[in-house]
């Protein structure tokens, strides 16, 4: 099979059977914060995000700031009320290859991961899952 013909919305539906949860990677600049302020709204991806709190998701931010920055981004977050648990953290071992079941990031398609993500929670929520 060639990976391009990959399933991967069932690979995430799986993970989500088998343990009842999931690990919610995302990026802050240009996921959720405008960073080139150019006018972007991301309160879809926000709302989502939020969702799969609400569902007991685990959320992970992914991002490069450091210092000063990240005590802004953590306050920015807090102040729009974007959920995260961990940051730049393995939830599951200690290793530099961060473990997450989805990532959303403006660099590692977040259309796509969006889709699939907001398509298994409304199944969830419909107990279709």
């Amino acid at each position: 099979m060639n990976v391009l013909d990959f399933d991967f919305y069932n690979r995430l539906k799986t993970d989500y059977i088998a343990h009842k949860s999931l690990f919610v990677a995302f990026d802050y600049d240009n996921t959720v914060f405008d960073y080139h302020k150019v006018g972007i709204d991301f309160t879809t991806i926000i709302k989502l995000l939020q969702e799969c709190k609400s569902l007991g998701f685990t959320m992970i931010l992914f991002t490069a700031n450091e210092g000063k920055d990240l005590e802004r981004v953590k306050i920015d977050l807090e102040n729009r009320k974007i959920p995260y648990d961990l940051i730049n953290e393995n939830p599951l071992m200690n290793t530099r290859k961060p473990y997450y079941n989805i990532l959303l990031d403006d660099r590692a398609g977040l259309k796509e991961a969006y889709v699939n993500l907001k398509r298994l929670i409304d199944e969830i929520r419909n107990k279709e899952v």
